[in-house]
């Protein structure tokens, strides 16, 4: 579990806000609690998978997380890295697994920009949840690997769709420059009382999305700029350094940054992992230590991204 002083500040207890599919049966085509299934969001030739949690009550508003692969993954290999259908990290909420169009989210040069885009399959796709489920719309999370939580970092500069989600965490994130775009352009997130709550892990050795950044084909941004970005957002000010930087593990190094902002303790946080690279740290090994040993030379890691980012998200709520 996370330090206790890594926390974030939990938010007041609010009142649950349901969603209009309270009451109903869980569909038939829906998984049975317990379970995980692939789907097709209606009128559109894009899938999904879904988790519902044994605990789930159709009575009862359930929080909701999205978690989005990499590149050239797939929502399968997501569900399989991210964990976040399993009841050890997730205790009781739905997770939901979309698929990109081909292989690559909106931000990175690849994607496929046309509309609808991917920013409106996901409006789209938690219309289409909080409409057959009872989601506590106060309680919708978003969380990425890679591509995908660069992508998750799209989503939460958007005005609207990004308004829906109580806060993002990414694991060695692919951050482009989005101004040019189509669909997607500056970061320009819609203003609440409650912030951006934004969590960010990466490795030092990781050379598909650098730490510091590349100026190569597909530049990519560095994850500080991303870091300060969001700490400017929720009330820091341009160029803020963060209010703590510890050290949380000595072997392997790993430092813990956080940023507090207008009364916001640790609204913004960010891992840095030694001896590891665009891997998502599990302290029993995963696809990514299978798939790229070089990238991931230990076999698994000292923590469990998964954890901490239950943990994160456990303080926000809309």
């Amino acid at each position: 579990m996370l330090l206790p002083l890594l926390l974030p500040l939990a938010l007041a207890t609010a009142g649950l806000a349901q969603s209009p599919g309270c009451g109903k049966d869980i569909p038939s085509k829906f998984p049975s609690p317990g379970e995980s299934t692939t789907l097709h969001l209606p009128g559109t030739d894009r899938e999904y998978r879904l988790y519902i949690p044994t605990t789930y009550d159709k009575n009862t508003p359930t929080a909701l997380y999205f978690s989005f692969h990499g590149a050239t993954q797939n929502m399968s290999y997501e569900e399989n890295l991210s964990q976040f259908s399993k009841p050890f990290f997730n205790k009781g909420g739905i997770a939901i697994y979309p698929n990109s169009k081909n292989g690559y989210w909106l931000s990175n040069p690849n994607a496929n920009t046309s509309r609808p885009n991917d920013l409106d399959f996901t409006n789209d796709l938690l219309t289409h949840m909080e409409e057959l489920l009872c989601i506590d719309k106060k309680r919708v999370y978003s969380a990425g690997k890679s591509n995908g939580g660069g992508f998750t970092a799209v989503i939460a500069c958007n005005a609207t769709v990004g308004s829906r989600f109580a806060a993002f965490a990414s694991v060695s994130g692919a951050y482009y420059n989005t101004d040019d775009i189509p669909g997607v352009g500056p970061c320009q997130p819609a203003e609440r009382e409650e912030g951006y709550p934004f969590l960010e892990f990466h490795g030092t050795m990781d050379t598909t999305a650098p730490i510091d950044g590349n100026t190569k084909s597909n530049p990519k941004l560095p994850v500080i700029d991303i870091l300060e970005g969001w700490a400017a957002r929720n009330g820091c000010g341009p160029g803020s350094k963060w209010a703590r930087n510890e050290t949380v593990f000595q072997d392997p190094l790993v430092k813990h940054a956080s940023w507090g902002c207008a009364g916001k303790r640790a609204i913004v946080q960010h891992y840095r992992e030694s001896e590891i690279g665009h891997c998502w740290p599990s302290t029993l090994g995963n696809g990514d230590f299978k798939q790229h040993p070089s990238q991931c030379p230990l076999g698994n890691y000292v923590f469990n991204a998964t954890e901490y980012i239950f943990d994160f998200f456990a303080g926000y709520h809309l």
